[in-house]
């Protein structure tokens, strides 16, 4: 079936995040919990998730309704370029993006951007601000463009032998990091790379993953610092996929084997987990000192188990992909890897198109 992003209206997009997330709480309400005040924090995260996409439905609105009473045609033009540009965005997080925990730091780096933009445009005076409301109208037009084609790329990925070729030579994620930067003529750790560098890092990769070249070039004129931030966890997200790739399949299997039926819910000891892992041959990550962090295996986009990790999921691979490594320490609330299969979203969008076409 075509893994095409289905355009939804704002209403529409609403009532998929209120579907997603009464199927989210189901799932985890059948898991097994130490207690009730631990159920409570995943179940209040699911529903942060879903809280945060009604936030920037509803900003972006009355962003346009604002500007709209203003009457002044530029500042019309930049709201529609921001208000195209963060429906994209939570199409994409709910159609592609499965674990809630990783959907939600992905949302709260569009909520915190998306508030920045709709900040500078509410106080912009073209009239009097004129290079101002050409560099904010340069920026939105840029966002738009990138977020069209982030969802583009994220539709039109499959495994293939690139990922394959990564799997057979055993490069592990920090070695292809920094074998591209080499390519790109930069120097040092990636983590002191500056956020323009990082994010053509990973577009090399998505690339040379056959993935399509960037169409969109990026500059510090063109991307803020919050803009910059949210594209580097989309890329990354996307290099990840390709990474793993090869590895989801195996692991699958293991985890398969280990519960009987990919749609039981089982708690997995973290390393329980690795040792599954291990057994599949995974070797993006180094064991050692993040065995956590292997259990985030398919938690971007959509493959069929979501890995529900603590409240740490986003968070630990926005580490990752900040630091270009898997070997990060951080490891709270990593001790229990609960695994359920994830809501569809892109199927469920596809129902919400046909069923409430009137939203």
């Amino acid at each position: 079936m075509s893994r095409e992003l289905v355009d939804l209206s704002p209403g529409q997009l609403h009532k998929l995040a209120d579907l997603i997330h009464g199927q989210e709480v189901e799932k985890l309400k059948e898991l097994k919990f130490n207690s009730y005040a631990e159920q409570q924090k995943y179940l209040n995260e699911a529903k942060h998730s879903r809280d945060m996409v009604y936030y920037i439905l509803e900003s972006t609105k009355e962003m346009i309704v604002q500007t709209e009473a203003e009457k002044d045609a530029t500042k019309q033009d930049i709201a529609k370029d921001v208000y195209n540009y963060c429906t994209k965005g939570i199409g994409v997080s709910l159609q592609f993006i499965r674990s809630y925990n990783t959907r939600l730091t992905y949302l709260d780096k569009l909520k915190s951007h998306s508030d920045d933009l709709i900040k500078q445009l509410k106080w912009l005076n073209p009239a009097t601000q004129q290079k101002e409301a050409q560099r904010l109208a340069l920026e939105a037009g840029t966002y738009k463009k990138a977020m069209l084609e982030y969802a583009e790329k994220f539709q039109h990925f499959v495994p293939n032998q690139f990922s394959k070729w990564l799997k057979e030579n055993k490069i592990k994620f920090e070695d292809l990091v920094q074998d591209t930067m080499a390519k790109l003529h930069l120097q040092g750790p990636f983590k002191n790379l500056d956020d323009i560098q990082k994010l053509q890092v990973y577009e090399k990769i998505i690339a040379e993953g056959g993935q399509g070249n960037p169409v969109v070039t990026y500059s510090f004129e063109a991307l803020g610092k919050l803009g910059v931030a949210f594209f580097i966890f989309t890329a990354a997200a996307m290099v990840w996929d390709i990474y793993t790739a090869e590895d989801e399949d195996k692991l699958q299997a293991v985890v398969r084997d280990s519960v009987n039926a990919l749609t039981e819910m089982v708690t997995l000891e973290v390393g329980d987990v690795v040792n599954a892992a291990v057994e599949a041959g995974f070797a993006a990550l180094d064991i050692e000192i993040a065995s956590a962090a292997v259990t985030v295996i398919g938690a971007v986009a959509g493959f069929g188990i979501g890995a529900l990790i603590g409240m740490a999921a986003g968070g630990l691979l926005d580490l990752i992909f900040s630091s270009g490594t898997s070997k990060v320490e951080n490891t709270d609330g990593l001790t229990v890897c609960r695994l359920a299969p994830m809501p569809d979203g892109l199927q469920l969008a596809r129902l919400v198109k046909h069923n409430y076409p009137d939203l």
